[in-house]
């Protein structure tokens, strides 16, 4: 029997361990997937991975039914992530698969597509560039709702649910976050 999040998550609140590790089996590629659209490079995002189930193994007594369990997931993703970026910015650090790797972590890394002049695999690495910078720069409720629905390829009702928001208030966040994508990207289309 295939036990959902919340009765996995009573089931280890109540100190059942193997509970736990079925929670990380379940959702472990997500959180990578998720952390690596913010850090850039799969080592980086594991390390994200990994705090973030640790912080879940801590803060089991905090999780409420209310809450959706893979938003949870994300929301905590998503800022822990976002720490590690601070603190390579404070410290200038570069993680070392980074430096082997321009596009570490997009899921299509780009390049020529059969025949392609080489031009364009360049130009197409300059556009995925530009949108992920876009999208790092936007609100972290905004970031969310894009990667989840653009990446993840998740519908509204289930970035509701992640989000704890209705299906309006998730429309309305998506059209905010394009708006706001479209505007940091303005000046950069005009050139094109």
């Amino acid at each position: 029997m295939d036990l959902d999040d919340f009765e996995l998550m009573r089931r280890f609140q109540q100190g059942d361990e193997a509970a736990y590790e079925a929670l990380v089996r379940r959702h472990l590629a997500f959180v990578i997937r998720h952390a690596r659209r913010f850090v850039g490079d799969h080592s980086s995002a594991e390390d994200v991975a990994q705090d973030v189930f640790l912080r879940v193994f801590r803060s089991r007594d905090r999780f409420r039914k209310a809450i959706s369990f893979t938003g949870w997931l994300a929301t905590m993703t998503g800022r822990i992530a976002l720490n590690e970026l601070r603190t390579r910015q404070r410290k200038r650090w570069l993680p070392r698969s980074a430096l082997d790797q321009e596009n570490a972590g997009m899921e299509w890394r780009g390049g020529s597509v059969g025949g392609e002049d080489p031009s364009e695999g360049v130009l197409r690495q300059e556009r995925i560039s530009k949108v992920r910078e876009a999208i790092a720069d936007l609100p972290l409720n905004q970031q969310q709702a894009i990667l989840l629905q653009n990446f993840e390829g998740w519908d509204l009702e289930k970035i509701g649910r992640a989000l704890s928001l209705k299906v309006p208030a998730v429309k309305s966040l998506l059209h905010r976050a394009r708006r706001n994508l479209g505007k940091r990207l303005e000046a950069y289309l005009a050139e094109d």
